[in-house]
Order: C-alpha cells, then sequence, then structure tokens
C-alpha cells in the first residue's frame, strides 16, 4: 500500500555544479560507478525447478477429465483420492500408475493425431512466427519441462480444472503442441515456449488452490511465470495472432494469480486489441481468403470474450476506461451448449449442468453497461436525476440476471453437487457480481462522484458507517462460499 512519505526538507543553499576532481580520469568514474550498481541487491529467482518437483504427480481420480483424445471419463467413486508422492522421496524410483503412463505415452507417441478432424491445430495456435531464438536456447528450454509423466498430469489438471471454465484453447491443439515441445520440435520461439509454461503454470496455480496444496506448488507456477517475463519483447512484437492473444491471456491470469506486483491488466488491454485487429482483418472483404476462412472462429469467439471479461472486470475494480465498448462488439455470443462443452459446469453426480461462461459473459455485458453508463467520463454530464434513474435501470438488470440455476442454489448445495475446481470457479463469478453491485450501491452512497474507488480505505470507513442500501446479502453469500473453499495457506486466486 502506498503511503504519505512527504517530510519537510531542510532549506539547501543550491550551489553550481563542480566536479570534484577534473584530474580522475573518466575511465576512473566509470568502474566506480559499476562497482556501486553491481552492489545494489537484486532479487533472485526463486530456487525450484520443474525437475526437482515433488508434489503429487497425479489429479483426482473421481474427477470427470477431459483427456488429450477428446473422451471423457468418469468415476464412481465418491471419495477424494489422491496419489501423491511425499517430500522427502525421490523421483527416481517412482512407478506412475498404468492410467497415467498410457496418459504419458499418448502425450510422447509421434503418430497421436485427433479423432475427428478439427480446424484449431497446432498451426491455427500461430505458434511459428520470425522471431527464433538460437537452438541452443530452444535445448535449454526443453530442458526445463517436468518429466513426461508429470507433465501429462498437469496438462490433464489444466484441462479440466481451468480450461474447462476458462475456454482459452482447444484441448487438442495445446495438447499437440505439448507433445512436439517434449519431442523437441517446437521452433523455439518465445511464443511456442511461453505458450507451454503458461498451461504448467496454471496447472501448478490451480493445485496451489487444492486440499492437497503445498508451497512448491505456487513456487512452481512462479517458476514459469519468472521464464516466460523475459520472453515479453518477443511476443509484444509479434505478428497478430490467435495464439498471441492466448499467451497473452494466460499470462494476465498468472501474474493476477501471483504476489507479482507487475500490472497484468496491460496484457489484457493488449490482447484485446490483438483480437480487434484479427477481427477485423477477418470480416474485411477485401482480406478473405482461404487461409481466414480456416480459422476457427468459434474459438476465437471464445477468446474475445474471455478478454472481455478481464478488461471489463478491471474496469470495475480499479475505475479505469475499459479498452472495448460494447457498441464496437461485432462478434457474435457464443453458443449456449457447444458440442465439445467447453464452458459448461457439469455436477459430479446427475445430469446438471450449466453454462458458466456463457453466463459470465450476460454479467460482462451488464458490468460494461454500468461503467459507459455510470461510471464513465460521458454520464457526468447528468443531474442528479437522471444519474439516480439509470443507476436504478442497472441494478434491476443485475437483480433479474441472478434468476439462474447457479444463484439459485445455496452454497452448501453447490458443495455437494460440483467438485472443487468449479465452486472455486462459481465463487470467481459470485464476487465479480458483488463488486458490481457494492460499486453501484456506494455510488449512490458516495455523492454520485465516479471518481471516488469505494474499494479505497478512506471509502470504505466511511461505507462502514452506513446501515442501509449495502449489498449485506449478496456480501453474505461470498462469505458463505468462501467457507467451502480450501483454507489455511491455500489462496483462492481466479
Amino acid at each position: 500500500m502506498l503511503q504519505d512519505r512527504s517530510v519537510a526538507q531542510p532549506h539547501v543553499q543550491e550551489q553550481p555544479f563542480q566536479r570534484a576532481d577534473d584530474s580522475v580520469p573518466l575511465s576512473t568514474w566509470t568502474d566506480n560507478l559499476r562497482t556501486e550498481i553491481a552492489s545494489f541487491p537484486i532479487a533472485s529467482p526463486t530456487d525450484v525447478s520443474p525437475g526437482g518437483y515433488t508434489g503429487p504427480i497425479a489429479a483426482y481420480p473421481n474427477r470427470s477429465t477431459s483427456s488429450i483424445t477428446g473422451s471423457s471419463e468418469k468415476t464412481n467413486s465418491g471419495s477424494e483420492e489422491t496419489f501423491s508422492v511425499p517430500l522427502d522421496v525421490s523421483l527416481d524410483g517412482f512407478e506412475p500408475s498404468a492410467d497415467f503412463q498410457e496418459v504419458a505415452d499418448l502425450l510422447q507417441d509421434p503418430s497421436f493425431q485427433p479423432q475427428v478432424p478439427l480446424v484449431a491445430s497446432i498451426d491455427d495456435l500461430s505458434i511459428q512466427d520470425e522471431y527464433d531464438v538460437p537452438d541452443e536456447q530452444a535445448v535449454l528450454c526443453k530442458a526445463s519441462l517436468p518429466p513426461p509423466e508429470l507433465g501429462s498430469s498437469l496438462l490433464a489438471e489444466f484441462l479440466v480444472d481451468f480450461n474447462t471454465v476458462f475456454p482459452l484453447y482447444r484441448p487438442y491443439a495445446i495438447a499437440n503442441h505439448l507433445r512436439i515441445c517434449y519431442e523437441g520440435g517446437s521452433d523455439g520461439s518465445a511464443l511456442a515456449w511461453a505458450s507451454a509454461y503458461l498451461v504448467l503454470g496454471l496447472a501448478h496455480r490451480s493445485r496451489a488452490m487444492s486440499t492437497v496444496a503445498t508451497p512448491q506448488d505456487n513456487q512452481m507456477a512462479d517458476w514459469y511465470l519468472t521464464h516466460i517475463l523475459p520472453t515479453l519483447s518477443g511476443l509484444l512484437v509479434a505478428p497478430p495472432s490467435l495464439g498471441l492473444v492466448q499467451c497473452l491471456l494466460g499470462l494476465s491470469m498468472l501474474i493476477r494469480s501471483s504476489a507479482n506486483t507487475t500490472p497484468h491488466q496491460l496484457f489484457v488491454s493488449t490482447a484485446l486489441r490483438i483480437a480487434q485487429t484479427l477481427a477485423y482483418e477477418y470480416f474485411n472483404v477485401d482480406c478473405q481468403d482461404t487461409e481466414h476462412d480456416a480459422q476457427d472462429t468459434e474459438q476465437q469467439r471464445r477468446v474475445f470474450w474471455l478478454a472481455f471479461i478481464q478488461d471489463t472486470e478491471e474496469g470495475i475494480l480499479s475505475n479505469i476506461p475499459t479498452t472495448q465498448r460494447r457498441e464496437d462488439i461485432t462478434t457474435d455470443l457464443p453458443d449456449a451448449d457447444p458440442q465439445d462443452s467447453l464452458g459448461a459446469v457439469k455436477a459430479a453426480e446427475g445430469d446438471w449442468k450449466i453454462n458458466l461462461f456463457a453466463l459470465r459473459i450476460r454479467l460482462v455485458l451488464l458490468q460494461a453497461e454500468a461503467i459507459e453508463d455510470v461510471l464513465a467520463i460521458k454520464p457526468r454530464k447528468a443531474t442528479p436525476q437522471e444519474m439516480n434513474a439509470t443507476v436504478d435501470r442497472v441494478l434491476t438488470k443485475l437483480e433479474a440476471w441472478r434468476d439462474n440455476e447457479v444463484c439459485k442454489l445455496s452454497p452448501a448445495e453447490l458443495t455437494l453437487l460440483l467438485y472443487r475446481a468449479d465452486v472455486i470457479h462459481i465463487l470467481s463469478v459470485e464476487a465479480s457480481y458483488f463488486a458490481t453491485i457494492f460499486r453501484l450501491r456506494s455510488f449512490l452512497i458516495l455523492g454520485l462522484d465516479p471518481r471516488v474507488n469505494p474499494f479505497s480505505t478512506q471509502a470504505l470507513g466511511k461505507l462502514a458507517a452506513q446501515k442501509e442500501s449495502l449489498p449485506f446479502v449478496e456480501a453474505q453469500r461470498v462469505l458463505d462460499l468462501l467457507a467451502t473453499t480450501p483454507h489455511g495457506e491455500t489462496g483462492i486466486c481466479w
């Protein structure tokens, strides 16, 4: 937190600049400066590596997992058994289970191909670009990959615990990309390795929010993050592509869920701008050709909405202008029931499911309306009566949004019905809804001034004295959901 560090300084009479000793050679001054700079403290990177990871290898066996071949399996076990390796046991003599050995073999099989023809292949991720790195660096990146059995386990957890609700990649495409990296067939570009490290880092971050989390999971996620950040110069000058947008969005999620103070919103804005560029080129009649027609428009649509969600939610929390206006959106809403079921949350038992991704898009459109009609600069010219009417209109729409199947279930019912990772994603949506309601109602209390951030310490102090008009019911629901999630040193950060 920034603090006021202004201290009255004694008056010092200004003296003209004078060099202490003109007889000292310039090289001596330079050497002294280098010595002083070398003495500055530099934060060392996390002393971990994929080869030294000693956390759990296997995913939850009772979880409905989407394998890299696209099939879905579900066990009838009601308990959450996990396969883990003790921290003091070496992995040298570890024998993975038959299930994970099969997945690992499939990941390394050169003949692995999707069982159905897909438009989104590894080439559609635009991994190849002209900013290649030397071969020796590609070999070093390959050496930084975890063992294949751990890599396949992390891939499965990424696809199930993160990518199912946050559909960043086509499962086949990202699985094929990791296989190529393990085989040493990557082109060595910054985008190629950053995409692979993002999958592994986000999988570790997801593990860190589980009931079997270890401190090493977050350390490993940060380790992959520190290996991605030096490639930013190569990413930001790479040609616009779907793969670049996906990489920047995944990077923002990895930074957002860490203790790093790097402003992740800059990567979201950049990703959204690139997505706009791709959409413009696609809808430009003069640019339409065979290459554009072959693009995976459904996945592009999903990725655009993911960027719009992150950008708009950040505007609600930080009061910064959004990158994309609603009236400039030309893409359609994603399918409510897509063929690959990405975006859907399913019950652990039974047939109950809901498309949480589509539900979140409906919410973010209302958040965008709140920003543009209430919190932006243009509405400040409205009269207090007009502003109160606008806020009431948006609040009414938000209340109507709450009339959905997820919000009708209590936190206890959601905990019994869904898997742990899905409950955390629902918690993220509920928290986003609460932040929007809180922001609008605080706006009415704090004098209709959109420049006041109600999440600041000073504003919270004023709001604490209020006994009415604040969303206490919504706050209680978020707290009840938090009570059902893992506690202790486990962080909830989606």
